[in-house]
């Protein structure tokens, strides 16, 4: 058996083993940080093709996120450790830039960080093989308790998660130090045909099952249900390989299985929240069956790496066209409606990637595991990850619960109440800017005690899976609805109110050939009694725009007297337009009558009223504020005063 002391150091430790958890942390960190610049990435294409210019050219930007061709590059120097000191030192001056740069500046910060960092993670994934499926679990759960810690904020959209992130950067700085300060990476870890695997793995988590927010706000289920079933699928999928190894060949098929059915109960419909346990499981056991141990060279691991990232971007990009399919004249129609599908099929690469590899593994002189029984192998180190991953996965849980909304039920008496309308941009500025502290700073000026929101659909890919109603509702002590779910593709609308909702539900509005509009009711149990409001969000142009507001006035009928209700939104109709009248048939306009002051389009200048709150006709009513900015919204607010009528 041999001396201990012999076998494990002096002190008693295995310095074999505390490389491999140094590697493990390193990778685990590399895949955190790789996720929020993925997604900053995204989000900043998005604003520069629609939020900004409209729709152009500048979607090919996103091409510069295919960045294999750095595997072959950086294998050249790989045998330097300056050279993996310098890609690190790279990477991490990208991050830094994406945080303070502009539109364009920031996107070529984050794409010089994934660019820098791709070397990094094919190498650790070549190294720690099987093990790293364990690394790029405990990555989603850092990621995972990062954005419960910020409310599912994005890290680059307040100055707590911009912090958060350099602090971040700099534990992840450390252990790269740790890695490599005795045992840089090599050429032989840049030829392990494992990158393509983590690769497929990484655009599975980006784009939807490794954003908790997002599922929940795609399913409609709650977000503490999702982001359990989330981490504990994490977990227990790297317990799974850190105690027997990757999964043989007929569990993969089965695991596949899993991961596939449990995206399409999430995908299509209002499934259960808890179909993301087996599927986060089978992404960890997919990725640990495709980062065994094998031989190949550089060049086909880079163009492995490449051809991942091409079809996934292919694929996101496609379902950024579905769910603006509206703005994007040829190409859009074609995709309308299919987001879930391809979605899905972006879920897929995981398990398509192992299944290339399997083929591939004779080309590649890869010696194979069994091919019906699963790898017994414990991996080294096993415990101390599954304790980190149990850690991440209770501080995300925690955080979230930490941060629920829990305002008063309390109705106080008072004479009046103060309405807002307020078309947010999707939480994003007219110069490409989160907003999301501006809009709540404007908010809570304003002192208004119902809200109703416009552009509120913060979950869609590009907008980095935020919960921006939760997270203003936290802010802000109110009580929120929101709709409709974003799998709908629409623009989103919601309510804030200082007092208890009840009764809410949304509609799709009547449509042509135009994006989905929709409106939300609800009774709001206002000091003044129940109070109907609708919130809604009508088309820029055409006739349709009569039967939307038509379908308004019904909706606010149907939710309780018209008389007493209360109709904020974006009509996207001026006062000598149709939608108007028959909005102001129904309802009255404090309004009404004054000419520019109440103009509300654009921000930066405004020269036309389209937005609106109108009160029914037994209020007694007033005037309130036209307020914003272009560095809160491309649109100014309007807000109203209710009293109570006279005797």
């Amino acid at each position: 058996m041999g001396d201990r002391s012999t076998r494990r150091g002096a002190v008693g430790t295995d310095p074999r083993r505390d490389s491999r958890a140094a590697r493990t942390a390193a990778a685990g960190l590399l895949t955190a940080l790789w996720l929020v610049a993925f997604l900053r990435a995204l989000n900043r294409v998005f604003v520069l093709n629609f939020s900004t210019a409209g729709p152009n050219v500048t979607g090919l930007l996103a091409l510069a996120l295919v960045t294999g061709w750095t595997v072959p590059v950086v294998a050249r120097v790989a045998d330097r450790p300056v050279a993996w000191h310098a890609t690190v030192a790279v990477a991490l001056g990208g991050l830094g830039l994406s945080l303070v740069g502009g539109t364009l500046v920031s996107l070529a910060g984050a794409v010089v960080f994934l660019s820098a960092t791709t070397p990094p993670l094919v190498a650790l994934a070549g190294d720690l093989r099987e093990r790293f499926a364990v690394a790029a679990a405990l990555g989603v759960l850092t990621h995972g308790a990062l954005r419960a810690v910020l409310d599912t904020a994005p890290p680059y959209a307040t100055p707590l998660g911009r912090g958060l992130l350099v602090a971040l950067a700099l534990v992840t700085l450390a252990a790269w130090w740790l890695v490599t300060r005795e045992s840089p990476p090599d050429a032989t870890a840049l030829a392990a045909p494992g990158g393509a695997t983590a690769t497929a793995f990484l655009f599975v988590q980006a784009t939807f099952l490794g954003l908790a927010p997002r599922v929940s706000l795609w399913t409609g289920r709650s977000l503490l249900v999702v982001l359990a079933a989330t981490t504990l699928g994490l977990v227990a999928g790297a317990a799974w390989v850190a105690r027997r190894g990757a999964p043989g060949r007929r569990a993969t098929v089965a695991w596949s299985v899993a991961l596939l059915l449990g995206l399409a109960a999430l995908l299509f419909g209002p499934g259960p929240g808890v179909a993301a346990l087996p599927a986060a499981a089978a992404t960890v056991l997919l990725c640990a069956r495709g980062c065994r141990a094998g031989t190949t060279t550089a060049r086909r691991t880079g163009l492995g790496v490449a051809g991942v990232q091409a079809v996934g971007l292919v694929l996101t990009v496609t379902v950024v066209l579905a769910m603006n399919w509206a703005f994007v004249p040829g190409v859009g129609p074609l995709v309308r409606g299919w987001q879930a599908q391809l979605l899905l099929t972006l879920g897929a690469m995981l398990p398509g990637a192992v299944l290339l590899r399997e083929r591939t593994a004779a080309a590649d002189r890869v010696d194979p595991a069994p091919a019906t029984e699963p790898s017994r192998e414990p991996v080294a180190g096993g415990r101390r990850a599954l304790l980190t991953a149990a850690g991440l996965g209770l501080l995300g849980l925690g955080g979230a619960a930490a941060r629920r909304v829990t305002p008063s039920d309390e109705v106080p008496a008072a004479d009046s109440v103060t309405a807002l309308s307020f078309n947010i941009h999707q939480y994003i500025d007219a110069r490409g800017r989160h907003n999301l502290e501006s809009v709540r700073d404007l908010l809570a000026e304003a002192d208004a005690g119902i809200v109703g929101l416009q552009e509120t659909a913060g979950g869609r890919l590009t907008a980095g899976g935020l919960d921006g109603v939760r997270w203003l509702a936290r802010e802000l002590d109110l009580h929120a609805a929101a709709g409709p779910p974003t799998r709908i593709a629409s623009y989103g609308v919601a309510l804030l109110s200082r007092w208890p909702i009840r009764e809410e539900r949304w509609v799709v509005l009547p449509s042509t050939d135009t994006a989905t509009r929709v409106a939300l009711a609800a009774v709001v149990e206002s000091p003044l009694g129940d109070l109907p409001v609708v919130v809604a969000h009508l088309e820029t142009e055409g006739a349709v725009r009569v039967e939307q507001a038509e379908r308004v006035v019904e909706l606010a009928r149907e939710t309780g007297d018209p008389a007493r209700a209360l109709v904020l939104g974006d009509f996207n109709a001026t006062p000598d337009e149709r939608p108007y009248a028959v909005l102001t048939d129904a309802f009255a306009d404090p309004w009404a009558g004054v000419g520019s002051e109440g103009d509300t389009y654009s921000a930066s200048d405004p020269r036309k009223r389209i937005d609106y709150a109108l009160v029914g006709r037994d209020w007694a009513h007033e005037r309130g504020t036209v307020v914003g900015s272009p560095s809160v919204s491309d649109h100014l607010g309007v807000s109203v005063r209710l009293t109570r009528p006279p005797e």
